[in-house]
C-alpha cells in the first residue's frame, strides 16, 4: 500500500499526532534558523565595523609616510599591526596604484599588485577591506587589510550545535504534549463515529450521542442528535400520512363516481390496473366491461406521445418528479382520438420504492383545441383534422365513425358523405396580415390584438357564414389561428380549385375594409397561399406548401392569393440550397470578379471597368449575381461579400495601373448594398481596403442605387460625404427605375449618373425614352455631373446615343462581362477594331455635347412632363 493511502486510512489520533509534531518541528525549525542567521550577521557586522575602524586609523598614520615617500616609515607603521591577530596581510599603495609597502605572516598570501575598488569582500574564510588615504582632501593612495575570520566561525559553529540540542529537546516535550491533547480531540468524534455505526444497523433513531463538552465537537454532537430527531418526528409523520393518505383515496374514489373523471388504480408488483366504469366510458365503451392490462391504455395513447408517458409515469415511481402529470391524445372506440390530462400520486413501500400508483384521468379537448385570444380553433386542432381527413380521404368508410365520435348531430352528414364521396377533395388556405408589426409596433400589442380578434370574426363571418353541415355536395369549412397573425382556413369537400379561390376572394373583399381599434381606423390586407390536397399527403406538407404560397403572394405585391404548385416548392428548396451553400462559399471564397468595360462614346477608348461579381458554384458552375445576391441580402452576408468584392477590385485595378500607364488612369466601379451603407464602419473599410491595396482613391467609384439610399438616408448622406473627402467617385445606378426623383440629384453628393437600360432597350420604339435620357443628360449637365448610359447593345442605339450627347456608355455591344485575363487583353487590343461612330450626328448635338440650358427650371419641368405622361 503507498504511504499517502496508509496515512489517509489512518485513525484521527495518528493524524492529530502528525499533524502536531509536524507543525512543532516547523516552527521549531524556523526559530533555530531565524536565530542563527541573526548570529551570524552580528558577527559579519561586528568584523566588518572593527576591520573599517582600523584601517582608517592606519591610513592617518602612514599618510605622512606615503607623501614623503618613505617606505620604512610605511613598513613599520604596517608591521606594528601583528599586534592584533587578527591582521594577517597589510599593504600601502600609492596614488599610481604601485605596491608601497608591505606586511603579511607566512600562511597568507602575497597583497595583490594593484588595489581593487573602495569596499569590503569576503574570500577564503578572510575579511578584505580598500579604503583611501587622503591627506588635506586629497587621495594619495589605498591602504588594504586582510582579517582572518576564522575565530568567528568557530563560535557560529557552537551556537549551532546549542541550538540544535535545544530544538531537539522542545520537539520532544511538544510531542509529548500533543499525545495528550490529541485524546481529548478524538475521544469524542470516536464515540460519535460509534453511535452513528449503531444507528445504521438498527434502524434505531431514538439514540443519543453524549456530549463531554461544549466546544465545537459538542456542536457537532447536538447536531446529530437533533437531526436524529428530525428523522424520528418525519418517519412518524410519515406513518401518520400514509394512513391519511388511505382514508383520502377511499374518500376521493367516493367522490369520483360523482364527477366526469375517470380512476385509475396500478398495482405495479402485479402489473394490473384497475379502471373505473367512467375511465372506460369516456373512451366510449360500456362501464360494464373490465380491463386490467396497462396495455389497454398505453396501447391507445397516440404514437407520437406513448413514449413520453411512459418516461412521465417512470420519472415519478423513480422519485425524480413529485407527481406523475401528463396530457396526452388517446383513440376512442370510433377511431378518433381526444385529449386526456391524466394525473397520479405513487405509493411507496419502506425501501422507497413505488409499489403502487393511482390517479384521475379529465377531458381535455376542448380547451386543448382553441385559441386563446380569437376562441378560433388552433394549429394542434387544425393538425389533427387535416389528418383525419387524409386518412378518410384514402378510407372512406371509416370516415363514419371518426365524425360520429366528433358529434352524433352530424351523423347524416356523414352516412352522405360515405355513400356518395364525390366531393373528396379539399384546400388549406395559409393567411397572413400585411404589415401587422408595424400596427401592432405602432399602437402597442392591445391594439394588435384587438385587430386579430377583428380578422377571426370576419374570417368567422366570411368563410363559416353558412352551416357547416348542409346539402349533399356543399363544401364545408374551418377556420383556425396558426398563431401571431397567421391564420388557416381549411376547405372540404370541393370539386375544383376554383371554389378555394373563390374563398379567398371572398376574404379579401371582407378583410380590406377599415377595422376600429379605440377610435382609430386601421386598414391591413392579407397574403393568402392556396394548397389543394393533391399538393400534399401530410398536415405538415399542405400546411408548409400553403405557406409557401403565401410568400409568392407577398412577394407579388401583397393583398393577394396564390395556388400552390411544385415549381414554388422546387424554388423554395433551391433558395434554401443556395442559403447553405452561399454561407459556406463566403468562408471558402468561392466567388471571382468579372469585368465590364465602360468606354467613351467619343473616341471608343475604354475608360474604366464595373466590377461583376460571379459565383463559381462548385456543382452548378459560373452563377451570375441575380442568382444569389437578393438572397445574400436577406440572410445576412452580403456585408462580408460586398467587402470581398471591393478588395478584389481594387486591387485588380491596382494591378493593372502598375502594368500599363494611361492617362487618364481606368477606374474601377463597385456596386455597393443598402446594408453596406448601414454599417457604421463601412467609410473605414473603404479606407483600409484602399491603403491595403495602394489604390488611388480617384481611380474607385461607388455605384449605389437610388432605393439603396433612400433606406436611411441620414446615414448613407454622411457616409456619402466622408467618400467625397477622399476624392471616391460616386454613381446613381439603375437612375429612373427607383424613387425618379431627379431633383433630389441635387441634394445628394453624386458625380455620375447611370441610365438604366430599360431606357435604352425602348429608343426607337418609345418616344418618351428618348425624352427622358434628354433630360437627364440636360440636368446632369447643369448639375456639372458625368452620365453612363447603361444596356448599349445595338448600333442603332448607339448613333441615336451619340446623337443625343451621351459620352459614356457601356454594354454588350462593347463587350459582355469578362475575366481578369481577358479584360486585359481588351485593354491591349482596344485599338485594332472600332465599330463604326456616325457620321453626321443629329442637329445640335455638335461635339456631342448637349446644348446648354438656361438654368435648372426647364429641365425639371421637363421631368414632370415626363412623370405626368
Amino acid at each position: 500500500m503507498k504511504p499517502t493511502n496508509s496515512l489517509r486510512n489512518s485513525s484521527i489520533r495518528v493524524k492529530l499526532l502528525l499533524l502536531m509534531a509536524l507543525n512543532s518541528s516547523l516552527a521549531l525549525l524556523l526559530a533555530g534558523v531565524a536565530s542563527l542567521g541573526y548570529e551570524a550577521f552580528q558577527y559579519r557586522t561586528s568584523a566588518t565595523r572593527e576591520l573599517t575602524t582600523m584601517a582608517d586609523i592606519g591610513s592617518d598614520s602612514i599618510a605622512a609616510a606615503l607623501s614623503f615617500a618613505d617606505e620604512q616609515a610605511a613598513n613599520e607603521t604596517l608591521t606594528s599591526l601583528r599586534g592584533d591577530q587578527r591582521i594577517v596581510g597589510a599593504a600601502v599603495y600609492d596614488q599610481h596604484k604601485r605596491l608601497f609597502a608591505t606586511y603579511r605572516n607566512t600562511k597568507t598570501l602575497p597583497a595583490p599588485a594593484q588595489p581593487r575598488p573602495d569596499g569590503l569582500y569576503f574570500e577564503n574564510n578572510d575579511l578584505v577591506i580598500f579604503r583611501p588615504i587622503v591627506l588635506q582632501g586629497e587621495r594619495i593612495g589605498t591602504i588594504y587589510l586582510r582579517s582572518d575570520m576564522i575565530d568567528a566561525y568557530v563560535r557560529l559553529l557552537r551556537y549551532f550545535g546549542i541550538v540544535c540540542i535545544i530544538l531537539l529537546a522542545s520537539l520532544g516535550l511538544a510531542l509529548l504534549l500533543s499525545s495528550r491533547l490529541q485524546s481529548i480531540i478524538s475521544g469524542p468524534i470516536a464515540a460519535l463515529a460509534a453511535v452513528a455505526q449503531q444507528v445504521s444497523v438498527e434502524k434505531n433513531y431514538s439514540i443519543r450521542a453524549t456530549k463531554d463538552a461544549d466546544d465545537e465537537i459538542g456542536v457537532l454532537i447536538d447536531s446529530f442528535n437533533e437531526m436524529l430527531s428530525q428523522i424520528e418526528i418525519r418517519q412518524r409523520d410519515r406513518e401518520i400520512a400514509e394512513e391519511a393518505m388511505r382514508e383520502s383515496e377511499e374518500r376521493y374514489a367516493l367522490a369520483a363516481q360523482g364527477s366526469n373523471d375517470g380512476l385509475w388504480d396500478w398495482k405495479l408488483d402485479t402489473n394490473k390496473i384497475y379502471f373505473s366504469p367512467r375511465w372506460i366510458h369516456m373512451l366510449g365503451y360500456p362501464g360494464a366491461e373490465i380491463w386490467t392490462d396497462p396495455e389497454e391504455w398505453f396501447g391507445r395513447i397516440h404514437l407520437a406521445d406513448r413514449e413520453r408517458v411512459r418516461a412521465q409515469l417512470a420519472a415519478h415511481c423513480q422519485g425524480s418528479a413529485l407527481e406523475f402529470s401528463s396530457e396526452y391524445r388517446i383513440r376512442n372506440k370510433y377511431g378518433s382520438y381526444i385529449w386526456m390530462l391524466s394525473r397520479g400520486i405513487a405509493v411507496r413501500g419502506e425501501n422507497g420504492v413505488a409499489v403502487r400508483i393511482a390517479g384521475s384521468q379529465t377531458d381535455i379537448t376542448e380547451g386543448k383545441i382553441a385559441d386563446t385570444l380569437t376562441d378560433l380553433p388552433n394549429r394542434l386542432y387544425l393538425m389533427e383534422k387535416l389528418q383525419s381527413i387524409i386518412e378518410a380521404t384514402r378510407h372512406p368508410e371509416a370516415n363514419f365513425f371518426a365524425v360520429l365520435a366528433l358529434d352524433l348531430d352530424k351523423l347524416e352528414s356523414a352516412v352522405e358523405e360515405v355513400r356518395n364521396p364525390a366531393g373528396t377533395l379539399f384546400a388549406v388556405l395559409f393567411l397572413d396580415l400585411d404589415r401587422f408589426k408595424v400596427i401592432n409596433d405602432s399602437f402597442g400589442h392591445a391594439a394588435g390584438d384587438q385587430l386579430l380578434v377583428g380578422v377571426a370574426q370576419r374570417l368567422r363571418s366570411t368563410v363559416l357564414g353558412r352551416p357547416r353541415f348542409g346539402k349533399l355536395g356543399e363544401p364545408t369549412s374551418t377556420v383556425a389561428r396558426l398563431g401571431g397573425d397567421e391564420f388557416a382556413i381549411l376547405i372540404e369537400g370541393i370539386h375544383y380549385q376554383e371554389e378555394a379561390a373563390k374563398v379567398a376572394e371572398r376574404i379579401l373583399k371582407h378583410l380590406t375594409a377599415a377595422f376600429n381599434l379605440d377610435g382609430r381606423q386601421v386598414f391591413t390586407t392579407p397574403s393568402i397561399g392556396i394548397a389543394m390536397s393533391s399538393s400534399g399527403d401530410t398536415p405538415e406538407a399542405l400546411l408548409r406548401n400553403a405557406d409557401t404560397a403565401m410568400y409568392c403572394a407577398k412577394a407579388n405585391g401583397r393583398g393577394g392569393y396564390v395556388i400552390f404548385n411544385q415549381g414554388m416548392r422546387d424554388r423554395a428548396v433551391a433558395r434554401m440550397e443556395i442559403e447553405t451553400d452561399l454561407k459556406r462559399a463566403i468562408k471558402a471564397e468561392e466567388f471571382v470578379l468579372h469585368y465590364q468595360p465602360e468606354v467613351s462614346l467619343v473616341d471608343r477608348r475604354i475608360t474604366g471597368f464595373e466590377a461583376l461579381v460571379r459565383w463559381n458554384h462548385p456543382t452548378r458552375g459560373l452563377l451570375n449575381p441575380g442568382e444569389f445576391i437578393s438572397v445574400a441580402e436577406d440572410i445576412g452576408v452580403i456585408v462580408p461579400l460586398g467587402r470581398w468584392v471591393l478588395r478584389e477590385g481594387c486591387r485588380q485595378m491596382a494591378a493593372w495601373h502598375k502594368s500599363m500607364a494611361r492617362e487618364p488612369a481606368l477606374s474601377i466601379s463597385v456596386n455597393i448594398s443598402f446594408k453596406q451603407l448601414a454599417e457604421k464602419g463601412f467609410a473605414r473599410d473603404v479606407e483600409l481596403i484602399l491603403a491595403e491595396t495602394g489604390l488611388d482613391p480617384k481611380s474607385l467609384k461607388l455605384e449605389m442605387t437610388e432605393s439603396s439610399i433612400m433606406e436611411n438616408a441620414e446615414m448613407a448622406v454622411a457616409t456619402l460625404r466622408r467618400f467625397k473627402e477622399l476624392k471616391i467617385g460616386l454613381e446613381i445606378d439603375d437612375f429612373g427605375t427607383g424613387y425618379s426623383s431627379l431633383s433630389y440629384l441635387r441634394q445628394l453628393p453624386f458625380d455620375t449618373v447611370k441610365i438604366d437600360s430599360s431606357f435604352v432597350m425602348e429608343l426607337g420604339k418609345n418616344d418618351d425614352s428618348s425624352k427622358f435620357i434628354k433630360i437627364i443628360l440636360q440636368l446632369a449637365q447643369y448639375l456639372r455631373m458625368r452620365v453612363v448610359v447603361e444596356g448599349v447593345e445595338t448600333n442603332d442605339q448607339l448613333a441615336s446615343l451619340v446623337a443625343m450627347g451621351c459620352c459614356f456608355g457601356q454594354g454588350l455591344f462593347f463587350s459582355r462581362p469578362v475575366d481578369a485575363d481577358r479584360a486585359w487583353r481588351l485593354m491591349r487590343d482596344e485599338n485594332t477594331q472600332q465599330p463604326d461612330i456616325p457620321a453626321n450626328p443629329a442637329p445640335g448635338s455638335g461635339s456631342l455635347r448637349p446644348p446648354e440650358p438656361d438654368g435648372i427650371e426647364p429641365v425639371l419641368a421637363g421631368v414632370k412632363r415626363i412623370e405626368a405622361a
